[in-house]
């Protein structure tokens, strides 16, 4: 019986109305899910019968095998880029990438990529690159998956989380057949099966049904596998030998490779075909299932020795003809037992992963080396151990990339305690519990790795191990620690033509600088380092040395070089997908726009890396503080507590100020908003025990004013940034004024409102009732009322009735401003003080969202908000 069709017209007609032409000015990314057996490859099937010859069609499929190929699917899908594709490093990826999309943006094309739940890491990322680059593409990509095969924490799940909001992405969800459908379906085939019986057996599901229909049952099966397995009581005994081969050896068997697998003539595989278990591909030179449930079923039915026999049959077979890939070689060797080739050829596949940047399957085909034990001695069993580690670093999985180290730090010790490979193994022991947020333990580790390399003269190894420990430093904010050693490791690095560890050592440096009492020279290096990883497609170095730009600036309030640097970082991480660093940079960014009172768009940049299951603790504590922030400033202290105890306690368990430091500091605000002085005083005494030397400037003269706010006791200090300076003597509208300048509106509406003019006070608190930080406005009215000032009245009606919420007073300022007044001939003209005038001029600018005096003009035109001719403003005082 042929495929299910019924019930799909309208999931077939957006697809044809998608598929583009010449004039086509965007492409279309559709994830195309639905449960096994749904009829996807069926829909997709039918839709390459409907499209034009003068549109391309290719099409690449995943294999559920141990260890996947590496763009195995684009291969299938582009043949003519295999030999690009063998000779692609994780470097060179973006150029393979960037060819890729070039060939389909060339002739409307039609790309269908199936079963993508099982696709290796490498496709997933050229998905995703794709997803985010459609414009000017004249494509409709299609990609099926199971969604029962979609967990929390799997690779598709994040893609489909990064694409959800992307332009010209759809997600579509095709659902099993209605009773209805069944029934027509019963109907067509002459069966006397009950169909409402046979559709509560199935569920509708396409599948399930036409493999009952297909076998002539006079009652339905209970299972899907009982359905297939009563289709294949008709065959031959040499048929089902051809199904078992096939079965074994996947989808795009030849006819020859099938004849000598399963030992039976090509007649054999007639029968399979004429009976419509199996198809031939577009070609006609391959041979699978007609639906991979079927495979899936058959595989399981074969007994241990049978399916033994096929895949040695299929090694063999395999090697003799020649063409097969590592990847295949190492499934079929593992499947027959042949525990030293399976060994071999698991890692050669994992290398060929890694140098594609597949990195979860390089670790894929190291987990299954180990597998074999008895066949390794102990020096290769600590080089996997290493191999496995790495990969794991690479792809978040920080756990099993300890336990992998820990291992081959066991085995490298019981050769040689005083090795290079000990010493590197130790660097990374280091490396990987700070990941985890072990700051003791990563200490330890990197003590121990320079004793061990360093009686052991210069190399790469040692240069690392001094750079590691000014890494750990400057995240501790230990400067001149971090100076000491960053020198000693660039000065190493360069004897020895290291430009790897000169360019991390520099960034240290660099960001040690920034963080301490030279930003300018900081950024210079920071530069500097960058400047090296990007000539030599050094990734990861370039990619923290835009982090470490992006967050210093943040840190010391330069907020606009640091979202220049962190949206160049975000860019060139995204065009790697360097994830990972992406997300750190996403949190800072959020950070920042915090900070510019940009709450809707600082929230769903801090809820992208909460949300995204890989992400780890010293990404996800910056983007919990900012949500949390927010959330308690607009008045949810539910979800406020919510995200900002988590942070508490991602951030204790690092131990590092950078991260302990933001957490208090939010969680003494919150705490202030409701009036609980005690609870802020707790919140803010968790940062005593760090020595001073370990904090910005900025970062101590913020938690000084909140220590001063909530009434603890404030050591004088030496140097204090000016905003913070000029609160702490009582310039309030001078500190406000400074605030404006830096660009931060939350700090500057907290300045007006404690001023002692109850007109620059309402001018603060409409400041931050516009950016939504109502909580905040009601504590500041609170202090106003027990200091017995005089409490700023709620908006005007004149103010509620004007679109943008602008005061009387604001739209005499702005009608003057419109007129072309400077703001000393508007504190002339209406008796206002120069510096009110400048927050009145400041606070309309923000409510207009203009960037500058004339868009102002030109905005206040067009809603109507300047007075009629002849209607002056009333400038008396």
């Amino acid at each position: 019986m042929g495929d299910v069709l019924v019930e799909r017209d309208p999931f077939l007609a957006p697809l044809l109305e998608w598929v583009p032409d010449a004039d086509a000015r965007s492409g279309r990314l559709v994830l195309l899910g639905g449960e096994a057996g749904v009829g996807k490859s069926s829909l997709i099937g039918l839709l390459t019968t409907r499209v034009g010859a003068d549109v391309t069609m290719r099409r690449g499929y995943c294999d559920n095998v141990a260890t996947p190929a590496p763009l195995g699917p684009v291969i299938d899908a582009l043949p003519e880029l295999a030999d690009h594709i063998e000779v692609t490093t994780a470097a060179t990826r973006p150029r393979l990438f960037r060819e890729i999309r070039a060939r389909l943006a060339d002739h409307p094309t039609v790309l269908l990529l199936e079963d993508v739940h099982w696709a290796d890491e490498a496709t997933l990322e050229l998905i995703r690159f794709l997803g985010r680059r459609l414009e000017g593409m004249p494509l409709l990509a299609v990609v099926t998956f199971r969604e029962d095969e979609v967990g929390p924490g799997d690779l598709l799940t994040a893609l489909l989380g990064d694409l959800a909001t992307a332009p010209s992405v759809d997600r579509m969800h095709l659902p099993s057949l209605s009773a209805e459908a069944v029934a027509t379906l019963v109907a067509d085939a002459g069966s006397g099966l009950d169909a409402d019986a046979l559709y509560r057996r199935t569920g509708g599901n396409p599948f399930f049904v036409t493999e009952v229909l297909a076998a002539g049952s006079v009652e339905a099966p209970s299972t899907v596998r009982d359905a297939v397995l009563a289709r294949l009581t008709a065959l031959s005994p040499a048929a089902r030998d051809v199904l078992g081969a096939a079965a074994v050896l996947g989808p795009g068997a030849s006819l020859r490779l099938l004849g000598e697998v399963a030992g039976q003539p090509a007649e054999a595989v007639d029968e399979c075909v004429d009976h419509g278990v199996l198809v031939a591909d577009q070609g006609g030179t391959g041979f699978a299932f007609r639906h991979e449930i079927a495979r899936e079923t058959v595989e399981a039915s074969l007994s241990a020795g049978a399916r033994t026999r096929h895949h040695a049959a299929a090694l063999a077979a395999l090697i003799r003809l020649g063409g097969a890939d590592d990847h295949r070689l190492a499934h079929h060797a593992a499947g027959s037992g042949q525990q030293e080739e399976a060994v071999r050829y698991s890692i050669a596949a994992a290398g060929d992963s890694g140098r594609l940047g597949a990195h979860r399957e390089a670790a894929r085909g190291y987990r299954l080396a180990l597998h074999f034990p008895e066949v390794l001695d102990r020096e290769q069993t600590a080089a996997l151990n290493d191999h496995l580690s790495y990969e794991c670093y690479l792809t978040n999985e920080h756990e099993a990339a300890l336990v992998a180290r820990r291992r081959a730090l066991e085995l490298h010790a019981q050769a040689d305690p005083a090795s290079e490979a000990v010493g590197a193994a130790q660097r990374w022991m280091s490396r990987l519990c700070w990941f985890l947020g072990r700051g003791a333990e990563a200490d330890r580790y990197a003590d121990l790795a320079v004793a061990t390399l360093e009686p052991l003269g210069a190399g790469h190894e040692l240069a690392m191990a001094l750079s590691n420990k000014a890494q750990l430093a400057m995240l501790a904010g230990r400067v001149p620690e971090t100076l000491d050693w960053g020198r000693r490791a660039v000065e190493l690095a360069r004897s020895i033509g290291d430009r790897d560890v000169e360019s991390h050592a520099l960034n240290n440096i660099g960001t040690a600088l920034l963080f301490g009492s030279d930003p300018i020279e900081g950024i210079a290096r920071l530069h500097q380092s960058l400047d090296i990883a990007v000539t030599d497609d050094l990734h990861e170095h370039a990619a923290r040395a835009y982090t470490n730009l992006g967050a210093g600036q943040v840190r010391n309030r330069t907020l606009a070089g640091a979202d220049q640097d962190l949206r160049a970082g975000i860019a060139y991480c995204a065009e790697r997908d360097l994830d990972a660093w992406r997300l750190y940079m996403l949190a800072w960014l959020a950070v920042s726009t915090l900070e510019q009172g940009r709450y809707a768009a600082a929230t769903q940049l801090a809820e992208e890396v909460i949300r995204n299951p890989n992400t780890p603790p010293v990404s996800r504590i910056p983007a919990l503080v900012v949500a949390g922030t927010v959330a308690h400033r607009r008045g949810d202290r539910g979800l406020a507590d919510e995200w900002l105890d988590e942070a508490s306690d991602l951030a204790a368990s690092t131990g590092e100020v950078q991260r302990i430091m933001p957490v208090a500091v939010a969680r003494a605000e919150a705490a202030w908003s409701v009036d609980d002085l005690d609870a802020a005083a707790r919140e803010l005494a968790v940062l005593d025990v760090f020595p001073p030397d370990q904090f910005l400037d900025w970062e101590l003269a913020e938690a000084d004013w909140w220590r001063r706010t909530v009434g603890t006791g404030v050591p004088a200090r030496t140097s204090v940034p000016e905003p913070f300076a000029r609160m702490a003597d009582g310039d309030w509208l001078g500190a406000a004024a400074v605030w404006e300048q830096i660009g931060c509106p939350w700090w500057q509406g907290v300045c007006l409102s404690h001023a002692e003019s109850v007109d620059d006070a309402r001018v603060g608190i409409e400041l931050l009732t516009v950016t939504g930080a109502v909580d905040t406005r009601t504590a500041l009215m609170r202090g106003r009322r027990r200091a017995g000032q005089v409490i700023p009245r709620g908006p005007r009606e004149q103010t509620r009735a004007n679109p943008a919420g602008l005061t009387a007073r604001e739209l005499d300022v702005l009608a003057l401003l419109a007129d072309g007044l400077t703001n000393a001939q508007l504190a002339d003209r209406l008796f206002l003080s120069a510096k009110t005038v400048d927050h009145h001029v400041s606070s309309v600018l923000h409510k207009l969202g203009a960037p500058n005096r004339a868009a102002a003009a030109a905005a206040a035109r067009q809603r109507g908000l300047l007075p009629k001719m002849g209607n002056a403003p009333d400038v008396r005082p």
